[in-house]
């Protein structure tokens, strides 16, 4: 693959628990990109939108799409949904998904430390809020409270803590825990999305679709009612968006395509230093499809 795309609708920022990059780099790097729509769609929550709308106003000539990627559970398996055309501010059936959100992640932290401090691990709340100030900003812990850490993160600190020798016998004690929350029911977030204007895409499907097995897709399909599917990612090869697309076309979904960018690297003064940014094989034809479906927002 070469070439970066002229969109990228699936960006992490460090609102997100597991990511770094700042939005004011997306914006400068769509800017010099002439990039025609980037989407932030941070994991579970709108919180970076406050602050995404202040940078906004200093970059008029950049359009970009209001989303997040919100997670779900259903009797098929957890699936992660980018959800794009989201309005500015939440109705109050989007509200309470976002609170639900809200409590799942600092929930799914405590079950982490109770299991722990169960299987004879010293970590409470009190150890994971720590972890989490190693990393992640202020602001965002006042606003998220102690959730649950960024898997790599805490992979190493378990490790460092001496709970197993390696990750393989690190598995071995994850596989020791119970009572871990379910992300939020598929049939009690999607419609709220659906109701509030958006459009719900599924997201790096690869593994989710069994690798592309048709009677796998059809029963997602059929299940969760996605509007679309994102078909550039990098974790697809160009065979798979090939077949994604196709698959697309005779079900007439949209097709997406996005990063998913979590990082960007050391200097984050640098804002050509994003892992990543746009550098998918979506089409532009894709976003003119999208682009009736949702709004695009500039200066604002």
């Amino acid at each position: 693959m070469s070439g970066y795309a002229s969109y990228d609708l699936h960006l992490h920022s460090y609102w997100s628990y597991d990511a770094h990059a700042d939005i004011r780099d997306y914006f400068r790097l769509a800017q010099k990109q002439r990039t025609r729509a980037f989407s932030l769609t941070d994991h579970h929550l709108m919180d970076g939108y406050e602050e995404l709308y202040q940078i906004a106003k200093e970059f008029p000539e950049v359009p970009y799409i209001v989303g997040a990627e919100l997670t779900v559970h259903s009797p098929a398996g957890t699936f992660d949904m980018v959800c794009l055309g989201l309005p500015r501010e939440p109705t109050p059936e989007l509200q309470a998904v976002f609170e639900a959100y809200r409590a799942w992640q600092v929930a799914c932290g405590s079950a982490v430390s109770a299991n722990l401090m169960r299987l004879g691990h010293d970590f409470n709340d009190e150890a994971r809020l720590q972890l989490l100030k190693s990393y992640r900003p202020a602001q965002t812990i006042a606003k998220q409270g102690i959730t649950h850490v960024k898997a790599g993160v805490m992979r190493q600190h378990l490790l460092d803590m001496g709970v197993a020798k390696d990750p393989e016998g690190l598995s071995r004690v994850t596989q020791q825990y119970r009572d871990i929350p379910h992300y939020p029911e598929y049939d009690f977030v999607l419609p709220a999305v659906r109701k509030a204007g958006g459009i719900c895409l599924i997201a790096h499907p690869y593994h989710y679709f069994q690798e592309l097995d048709r009677k796998r897709m059809d029963e997602l399909r059929e299940m969760l009612d996605f509007d679309g599917i994102e078909c550039a990612h990098p974790s697809l090869s160009a065979e798979h968006t090939k077949i994604l697309r196709e698959y697309c076309l005779q079900y007439e979904l949209l097709s997406s395509g996005g990063s998913d960018c979590h990082v960007s690297e050391a200097n984050r003064s640098n804002p050509e230093h994003i892992v990543e940014f746009a550098w998918h094989r979506g089409e532009e034809q894709w976003l003119d499809e999208i682009l009736q479906r949702v709004k695009l927002y500039q200066g604002e």
